[in-house]
């Protein structure tokens, strides 16, 4: 069927996407209209609401959310996948079925690359939605509990076990070793290990194919997390009952859609999604993941080194509460919360203690898929790359597995880095926005604001103002330590997971910086544009304030939220303007220290 331009509603923003879609909408009785793109996460695919009208008798349209899929060749499909998963009741998940997974369009549609789908908004239509990643952070434990006992008993009353799949013959079926329990959760990307060992490779060089490694500077012992060949300590331990069934394969908090009104259940929710279903998965992994991807978005960025220490420990002791003074409260809860909720399950079908072990297994292995991701900085990505070898160290202990019995190589982590001067990799100024770098061991090495009850860094110099006027030099020096990571964090991060502290705190320390500033009593150099430098940056300083606050505004107030997030098409103007007021400060501290 021909179309002229005119006629063609514009819903992907593909001309001959759009073209396909319009004549597969007419040959199938339907009608489109009010088509708004929605923000889509990290799926590669684009979603749009719209309203959907069936012509044909009986038939009842309304709100519907239409997805456009990559249709990849060499797996099975996202539309296969969310059908196998609505199709995949057996007596006992029923209930989850229906009230947890959002309902998909019995019609698809294969337009050249992509898959067309239809779904239905999540929810049971009373009340505005958004997701786990929106939503502020004294709401996380409730619902992350409420969301691991559902996708483990709520969908796998009866789990299975073994290395079998089904259709396949039952005559060699030998336990997993852990090394491939671990390798089956990482092979979703196959491409994960070899990119980590191209990011550790210009540090540690031939030591990286060692088994055992230490750090350098310190006499502990650690497994190496990417050994998992023949021969490797994991690959001489097998896992007896690992446990089999249900899962999303993807869960993260991009893909939990929960009520905005704070009031509701935390028993509502909806996972949506479900291209990486899979009927016999190991359930370990779903809980470990999606707690991983809440300590990389909400919590990490935000903590010093001593408490990522303290949650190291936490996250990898064979107690589940997690405890530890300066591990923020609400991360603490939804910790343990998570680890509890798994072990009780486990304890229902007497699985323990084999079940307790496969935590440590599964967080080895989603660990790894963190410190893979090149999105997060260095500093986070090695915090991730440590966990992932002291939870396969834990696993070793507990099943008593022997260790080293030769000398380790000592390898140089890639972080912290060496001390330098303070305006060491200053970035060039791009599109008014200078590249994110790495803060200085003054910032507290955490690449953003500090723990989350109180956004200082723990560890860092003194707020401005706090201990008396020092050098212009030092304060200038300070400023790129405190405000270039937090750039580079907000220049990178999608609206849904920024986080209203984060902006509160570049607002409150842009106030700090420029009473420091300001302060007759602050010592300045005698070069000539010294005085000149301090003006130029103070006027950028008192540019950062209103768009901080407008942005925290945005983010502290739910439906406002919400509606940004719907409507997105690109990042929202709070965004943008905050970042350019911080491109710009920091385009002004460059240029004054290299006046100096």
């Amino acid at each position: 069927m021909e179309h002229s331009p005119s006629e063609v509603l514009s819903v992907f923003g593909d001309e001959a996407v759009d073209k396909e879609f319009a004549d597969w909408l007419a040959q199938s009785f339907l009608e489109l209209s009010e088509p708004e793109l929605m923000a889509s996460g990290r799926s590669g695919g684009r979603l749009v609401s719209a309203v959907l009208r069936d012509l044909r008798p009986g038939r009842r349209g309304g709100l519907r959310i239409i997805k456009l899929v990559p249709a990849r060749s060499g797996t099975e499909s996202e539309p296969h996948n969310h059908k196998a998963a609505l199709s995949g009741a057996v007596p006992g998940n029923e209930n989850f079925i229906s009230g947890h997974l959002v309902e998909l369009d019995d019609r698809t549609s294969r337009l050249g690359d992509y898959w067309v789908m239809i779904q239905y908004p999540a929810g049971d239509g009373t009340d505005a939605m958004t997701t786990l990643a929106g939503l502020p952070t004294r709401r996380l434990p409730a619902l992350v509990e409420e969301v691991v006992k559902g996708v483990l008993g709520g969908w796998n009353p009866d789990p299975g076990t073994g290395t079998t799949k089904k259709g396949e013959a039952k005559g060699n079926d030998k336990p997993l070793s852990a090394a491939q329990f671990v390798a089956k959760v990482l092979t979703v990307s196959p491409t994960r290990v070899p990119r980590l060992r191209e990011w550790l490779d210009p540090w540690w060089g031939p030591a990286g194919d060692s088994v055992w490694f230490s750090l350098e500077g310190s006499s502990r012992i650690l497994p190496n997390p990417l050994a998992l060949e023949e021969g490797s300590p994991l690959s001489r331990c097998p896992v007896r009952l690992a446990l089999r069934g249900h899962a999303h394969g993807d869960l993260h908090p991009g893909n939990i859609v929960v009520p905005v009104r704070e009031n509701t259940s935390p028993g509502q929710f909806w996972l949506v999604d479900l291209g990486q279903y899979g009927s016999d998965a190991l359930l370990a992994r779903d809980p470990a993941h999606l707690l991983m991807c809440l300590i990389a978005d909400e919590f990490l960025p935000e903590m010093a080194d001593r408490a990522r220490e303290e949650l190291l420990t936490a996250l990898t002791d064979y107690d589940p509460d997690c405890t530890g003074p300066l591990i923020p409260q609400g991360l603490a809860d939804t910790v343990t919360r998570v680890r509890r909720a798994m072990i009780d399950w486990g304890a229902r079908h007497h699985f323990n203690p084999h079940w307790r072990y496969q935590w440590y297994l599964a967080l080895h292995a989603c660990a790894l898929m963190v410190a893979a991701r090149d999105r997060y900085s260095d500093a986070d990505r090695w915090w991730f790359f440590r966990l992932a070898a002291e939870a396969c160290g834990a696993y070793l202990r507990e099943t008593t597995a022997e260790g080293p019995k030769d000398t380790v190589p000592a390898v140089r982590a890639p972080w912290p880095p060496a001390p330098a001067a303070p305006a060491r990799g200053v970035p060039s100024r791009e599109a008014g926005v200078p590249a994110a770098v790495a803060p200085s061991a003054g910032a507290g090495r955490s690449g953003a604001p500090g723990a989350a009850d109180d956004p200082s860094p723990a560890g860092a110099a003194p707020a401005p103002g706090t201990g008396g006027p020092g050098g212009f030099a030092d304060v200038l020096a300070e400023m790129w330590d405190v405000f270039a990571p937090v750039l580079g964090q907000l220049s990178a991060t999608p609206l849904g997971q920024v986080k209203a502290l984060t902006v509160e705190y570049v607002g409150r320390r842009a106030t700090d910086f420029e009473l420091t500033l300001g302060n007759p009593q602050l010592t300045m150099p005698d070069s000539a544009g010294a005085e000149e430098g301090r003006e130029q940056v103070l006027e950028r300083l008192r540019q950062v304030s209103d768009p901080a606050e407008n942005l925290r505004a945005l983010l502290v107030h739910p439906i406002r939220r919400m509606e940004a997030l719907a409507r997105m098409q690109g990042r929202p103007v709070e965004l943008r303007a905050l970042v350019q007021a911080l491109g710009d400060l920091l385009h002004e501290v460059r240029r004054a220290l290299k006046g100096l």
